[in-house]
């Protein structure tokens, strides 16, 4: 053969289809491999994994731990203070209440009285008809209130004729001004006009710590016409 044309069989264009069959590689694919990644998948799956069973923290915890302390706490200390307030309420409201019926009793036994024999400022005393016997009657408000810094009104009560009993029914409580109770007109000499005013604490005595409750005064006033000693109107 002659050498020329055995070289040119030997040598086939370059691309042919005789260079796979020689041994070469084949040609790169442009187009990407559309077969999945189980690697990155099953990574995936373990990170969502772990996030879906993570919980909080302890520093997390501690401060909420404090905070729900602190709402507790303050929400015991309003119910603290609303029930205080309820129960000197309560307490001062029955007090005010006897008061007002023990000033009531005082003026009526006062109206009823034929001759006034002694006239002062923290007492009076009278003689006077009720239930067609005479009594005496003695009204003392500078009685000390034991546990207290105040005092009472106490009725003294005999018959004319028998001595005063040294202690009597308290009619009047709570009392802060036992020594000015009572003023008269026109004067403490022949008083026609006999009146009581007594003054009471807002705050009630109720002894509660940390809780002083209200600073001013009541003002309790009555009076009366002592009819029997002015007929003339």
């Amino acid at each position: 053969m002659h050498p020329t044309l055995n070289k040119t069989l030997r040598s086939p264009p370059a691309g042919g289809p005789s260079a796979a069959l020689a041994g070469g590689s084949p040609p790169r694919s442009s187009v990407p491999s559309t077969a999945p990644r189980r690697g990155c998948h099953a990574k995936r799956s373990r990170a969502s994994a772990l996030g879906s069973e993570a919980g909080f923290t302890l520093i997390e915890l501690l401060v909420s731990a404090a905070l729900a302390l602190v709402l507790l706490g303050a929400t015991l200390a309003m119910v603290t203070s609303s029930q205080q307030a309820e129960a000197r309420d309560s307490e001062w409201a029955l007090t005010l209440q006897e008061d007002r019926a023990g000033l009531s009793r005082m003026v009526r036994d006062i109206r009823q009285a034929t001759a006034v024999e002694e006239a002062n400022a923290g007492s009076v005393k009278v003689l006077a008809t009720i239930g067609a016997k005479s009594w005496t009657i003695k009204y003392e408000c500078g009685v000390t209130q034991t546990g207290t810094s105040y005092t009472t009104c106490v009725r003294l009560a005999a018959e004319v004729g028998k001595a005063l009993p040294s202690t009597g029914p308290v009619v009047v409580k709570d009392v802060t001004n036992g020594s000015a109770v009572f003023s008269y007109s026109p004067s403490t000499a022949a008083p026609t006009v006999v009146t009581a005013k007594i003054e009471l604490p807002a705050r009630g005595t109720l002894k509660q710590s940390g809780n002083s409750g209200y600073s001013h005064k009541v003002v309790l006033e009555d009076g009366s016409f002592i009819r029997n000693l002015y007929l003339g109107g």
